[in-house]
């Protein structure tokens, strides 16, 4: 199986834009002290990365018969979104603390290698990638 795919590109493109915009659009919401707005901008920040992740991994798995349960969509956000994070931090955007940063990296990490033991799993009834009842109908 290939790790990296085209629409696994464009979800990261997408991914990185949108992480960006809403880093910023925090950014501004903490300057300016509102509760609200912040929370409504992270509701439609988790809503918007659903929709891209959705998208483009049903269109990946559609194009490419994958049969990894979406763990290299997960893997690229936790990359984009730490990375972006850090990022912001050090370009002045403080939307959050170092030590909460970490800590969220940690236990979101913490999830993400619970879905890499069930890719292993999923990958242990697949044959090169694809799944069994695809190629055996």
């Amino acid at each position: 199986m290939k790790a990296l795919s085209l629409r696994l590109g464009q979800f990261a493109v997408c991914a990185l834009l949108v992480t960006a915009m809403f880093r910023y659009a925090l950014n501004l919401c903490i300057g300016k002290e509102s509760m609200l707005a912040a929370v409504s901008c992270s509701v439609v920040y988790f809503c918007l990365m659903y929709y891209i992740g959705y998208h483009f991994g049903e269109k990946d798995a559609v194009e490419n018969g994958y049969h990894d349960i979406g763990f290299r969509f997960h893997l690229a956000t936790y990359v984009i979104c730490f990375g972006v994070g850090i990022g912001a931090h050090y370009i002045g955007w403080y939307t959050e603390p170092l030590k909460a940063m970490a800590i969220t990296a940690i236990s979101w990490g913490i999830g993400l290698l619970i879905h890499f033991i069930f890719f292993l799993i999923a990958q242990k009834s697949t044959i090169k990638g694809y799944a069994r009842e695809e190629i055996f109908q």
